[in-house]
This record gives C-alpha cells, sequence and structure tokens, in this order.
C-alpha cells in the first residue's frame, strides 16, 4: 500500500496530537467527576459502617442520575460538534439551549424521585439479616446524606450542559481545571466536616454531603462566569437567553 494511501487510512501525527490534546482533558475531567463520590464513600468510611453503607447506597441512586444527563447531553453533543465544525454559531447555541431545558428537566424528575420514592429506593439495597451494620441506622444516614444530595443535583446538571458544550467547541482544559478545583474542595471540607477538625462541627455522612454540594457549586459557577465572561470562546453564550425557540 502506497505511504500516501496509508495516512489516508490510518491519520497523520498531526491528527493524533490533536486527538490526544482534546480528549485527554475529557477522559481526566470525567474522572474528576466520579472521584467526588469515591471520596466521600473513602472518607465517611472512616467513621463508620453504617454511616458508609448510607452514603454509599444513595451514590448508587444518584450515579442512574448522572447517567441520564451524560447520554441525553452526549446524544445532544453529536449535533453541537457537527455545527461547530461547519462554523454554524446559530446551531451551536440552539443545541446549548436543548441541553438546558434537558438538564433542567432531568433535574427536576430527578428531585421528584428522590423526594417521593428515597426511601423506598434506599431500602432495595437494605436486607434484614445481614452480617455488618444495622438497618435503621443506616437508613438514618442515607435519608440525611440524600437530603443534602438533592441541593447539588441543579448545579451539576447546569454544569454538565456549559462543559459539554464547551468541549464540543474544543475548550476541554476548563472544564478539567474546575473539575479539579472541585476535587480539592470538596476533600478539605471532608476533612473539616466529617471527622470534626479545626473546630468544625463532626457531622459524617451529613458533613460529606455538605461538601460535595460545595464543590459542586464551585465547579458550576467557575464554569459558567467564566463562559460568559468570555463569549468569543464560548459561542453558544451570545443570544443563548433571549428565547427558548430552538
Amino acid at each position: 500500500m502506497p505511504r500516501n494511501k496509508f495516512k489516508e487510512y490510518i491519520g497523520t501525527r498531526t491528527f493524533y496530537r490533536s486527538l490526544i490534546f482534546l480528549a485527554l482533558p475529557v477522559m481526566l475531567q470525567s474522572g474528576l467527576t466520579n472521584l467526588v463520590s469515591l471520596l466521600d464513600n473513602l472518607m465517611v468510611g472512616a467513621v463508620g459502617t453504617d454511616q458508609m453503607n448510607g452514603v454509599s447506597i444513595v451514590n448508587q441512586c444518584l450515579f442512574v442520575f448522572n447517567l441520564c444527563i451524560f447520554g441525553g447531553l452526549g446524544g445532544v453533543g453529536i449535533f453541537t460538534a457537527q455545527f461547530y465544525g461547519h462554523g454554524d454559531h446559530r446551531g451551536v447555541r440552539d443545541t446549548f439551549r436543548f441541553k438546558m431545558l434537558l438538564a433542567l428537566g432531568l433535574f427536576a424528575l430527578g428531585v421528584l424521585t428522590m423526594t417521593v420514592w428515597g426511601k423506598d429506593l434506599i431500602s432495595l439495597f437494605l436486607h434484614e439479616g445481614g452480617s455488618t451494620g444495622n438497618i435503621g441506622a443506616t437508613m438514618g444516614h442515607a435519608q440525611g446524606y440524600l437530603s443534602v444530595m438533592l441541593l447539588g443535583l441543579l448545579p451539576f446538571a447546569v454544569q454538565q450542559a456549559y462543559a459539554s458544550t464547551l468541549r464540543e467547541c474544543g475548550e476541554t482544559a476548563l472544564p478539567m481545571k474546575a473539575g479539579a478545583a472541585a476535587i480539592l474542595l470538596n476533600l478539605l471540607l471532608n476533612w473539616l466536616l466529617i471527622g470534626g477538625h479545626w473546630g468544625a462541627p463532626a457531622l459524617g455522612a451529613v458533613g460529606a454531603a455538605i461538601a460535595t454540594v460545595i464543590a459542586r457549586w464551585l465547579e458550576c459557577l467557575i464554569i459558567v462566569i467564566w463562559c460568559h465572561r468570555h463569549p468569543r470562546k464560548a459561542v453558544f453564550i451570545p443570544g443563548a437567553f433571549s428565547g427558548f425557540g430552538i
């Protein structure tokens, strides 16, 4: 096979350098998003088994919400990338509007589900006769953790709509940096609020939830504020909220 024909099918070094430059921050940011829940499980585990079980169960339920957000926005993102590659900024703006409506709709559905049927969902993971933990205590810790975590669903949904659109427009570094800042803040607040260090109250599972929600809001604010301050790079922002037409 001629060398030029081989490059046509396999790609050039420039292509792979560009691919790695775009893909690595996306993979890191996705990993950082999932690390937030893992940190809660690990750090609460040092306090007690019942609290760790409660946090773990709620995070499994919330993981379904996260999957709905990732899947829904990812499907729309295919069109965002096509519009951006074609230079159609109006199309990019329309897909961003659709993402925001979808994210807010999933947020409302998630809060409704967790509020009305949260206890029932948690009960699915609790069984009499288990070898470790107390079912009543685990349920109490899980409900306390969930009641606070619901406050973090809105910033998570909104920042995913913004961050996914940024990535599809070639800006992958900012979501990664925002995710890293959120992880560091979450780690610090977990240490302060779970065990009660430096005079902070020892809140256990609820402290972990408070830390996670604050970290979610920080990540959301970093991304949203940057986008509105850099409309030339965030091409979907100008006119995005002037109406709901798509």
